[in-house]
């Protein structure tokens, strides 16, 4: 890797995991949604550091070059977080339709109640 692509991307992956810390201390994300962005930037930063390694990974997994073996774990990861949120999205939905039917049923057992008291 030339230096200056590895300065490059130590510099971003350095920006990236100060990013999520920053994330996390203004409470703008919880600590257990950013947990995996954390891995991700560890594993960035010392994918930036010691390329070596990952080209070794890449060789032996059977994967040609780093670049290759990144995109395929990235691909991977962004697939797995993607359902993920998709899971969670569906349990919301339901929820919230589960609280709506209650809100309804409420609301109308308030209203039969001051029906009754009006007629009363």
């Amino acid at each position: 890797m030339p230096v200056q692509l590895r300065i490059l991307a130590i510099i971003l992956a350095a920006f990236f995991f100060v990013y999520t810390i920053r994330l996390v201390r203004k409470d703008r994300a919880e600590i257990r949604h950013m947990l995996k962005w954390f891995v991700l930037a560890l594993i960035l930063l010392v994918g930036s550091l010691i390329p070596d390694f990952g080209t070794s990974i890449a060789h032996l997994l059977g994967i040609g070059t780093l670049t290759s073996l990144a995109l395929y774990f990235l691909v991977g990861a962004l697939l797995l977080i993607c359902l993920k949120y998709q899971i969670s999205l569906i349990s919301a939905e339901k929820e919230i339709k589960n609280l709506v039917q209650e809100v309804s049923l409420l609301k109308k057992k308030i209203n039969d109640g001051e029906e009754k008291e009006g007629h009363e």
